[in-house]
C-alpha cells in the first residue's frame, strides 16, 4: 500500500485557503523587497517597436532599469530579478509596461507570467550590498553591485554607492501597470491592468554606473535605453491586487515580440 510521507491538506477549502495565503494575504506578499533602479532617457524611435498597441510611449520618454532582491515572500522563495519598464500612456492613464524581465526562481517566473503578464525568463544574478554582502545598507557610501546574466551573456551591470535617504520618494512598483497576458494558442492577447500595493521601508539616493549590453536573445541594446537621470535603492513591502482584463492588444505586435518574450 502506497503511503504518503506527509499529510497534505485535502478538500477544496484547504486548497483555496492555501492559495489565498500566497497570492492574496491580508498583509504583504513581499517584505523588505530591494529594488536598485535607474531612471533612463529613452529613444522613442527605437523603443516604440517594443510597445504593443493600444499603448503608446509617455512624454517625456523615460524608462527604468532595475535589479532586485527579495528576502521574504509568502510563497517561500528567496530570489533575484532584473527588468526594464517603459513609461506609457493608455487612454488617459500614465502607467508602466514591462517588455523584458529575468528571474532566478521558477515559482516567481510562473506566477509572474501566468497571473501578471510579466515576460519573465530564467537568468543568473549577482547581488551584493556592502563590502562583504552582509551590510544592511543603512550607512552612507555603502557600496552596491548587481549583475544580470543569461545564457553566457552579461546583460545589465549596476555598480555604485548609496547616499542620503529620500524624504518624498517616487513609488517603485506601486504604479498603474499595463501588461500583456497570452498563450501560444489561438486566444487573442489580453491587455491587463493592476496597481500593486506598496509601503516604503526606505528609499535612498544612489550614485550608479549602469552598463547595458544585450544579446541576440535579449536585445536590450536595441531598446533605446539612454543615459542615467537618477538612481535609487527602494526597500518596500508589496501587496497584490488582482489584474483586470481591460481589452485586447495587437496580435501582430505580440508576434513581433514573441522571441523576446520566450527565446
Amino acid at each position: 500500500m502506497l503511503r504518503s510521507a506527509t499529510s497534505p491538506t485535502t478538500g477544496s477549502a484547504g486548497y483555496w485557503s492555501r492559495l489565498a495565503s500566497i497570492i492574496a494575504p491580508s498583509e504583504w506578499i513581499y517584505r523588505d523587497a530591494h529594488y536598485l533602479v535607474a531612471d533612463l532617457e529613452l529613444d522613442a524611435s527605437a523603443a516604440r517597436r517594443f510597445v504593443p498597441w493600444p499603448l503608446r510611449l509617455a512624454t517625456p520618454h523615460r524608462a527604468q532599469v532595475f535589479a532586485s532582491y527579495f528576502p521574504f515572500t509568502t510563497f517561500g522563495s528567496v530570489y533575484r530579478e532584473a527588468g526594464v519598464v517603459f513609461d506609457v500612456m493608455h487612454r488617459r492613464t500614465r502607467a508602466i509596461y514591462c517588455p523584458w524581465m529575468l528571474v532566478d526562481d521558477d515559482v516567481a517566473l510562473i506566477a509572474g507570467r501566468e497571473l501578471l503578464g510579466y515576460p519573465k525568463k530564467l537568468g543568473e544574478f549577482t547581488w551584493q550590498l556592502g563590502v562583504d554582502g552582509t551590510c544592511d545598507g543603512d550607512a552612507r557610501d555603502t557600496p552596491i553591485h548587481a549583475v544580470a546574466r543569461r545564457r553566457g551573456h552579461t546583460l545589465i551591470t549596476m555598480t555604485g554607492t548609496l547616499g542620503h535617504e529620500l524624504v518624498t520618494p517616487p513609488p517603485m512598483l506601486g504604479r498603474p501597470h499595463r501588461n500583456v497576458r497570452t498563450s501560444l494558442g489561438l486566444a487573442l492577447p489580453k491587455l491587463i491592468a493592476f496597481t500593486p500595493r506598496e509601503r516604503v521601508v526606505s528609499v535612498r539616493h544612489a550614485k550608479l554606473d549602469v552598463a547595458i549590453t544585450g544579446s541576440s536573445r535579449d536585445p536590450l541594446h536595441e531598446m533605446g535605453l539612454g543615459r542615467v537621470l537618477a538612481a535609487r535603492l527602494h526597500r518596500v513591502d508589496l501587496g497584490g491586487r488582482l489584474p483586470i482584463p481591460i481589452g485586447l492588444t495587437s496580435p501582430l505586435a505580440l508576434a513581433r515580440q514573441l522571441l523576446l518574450r520566450s527565446h
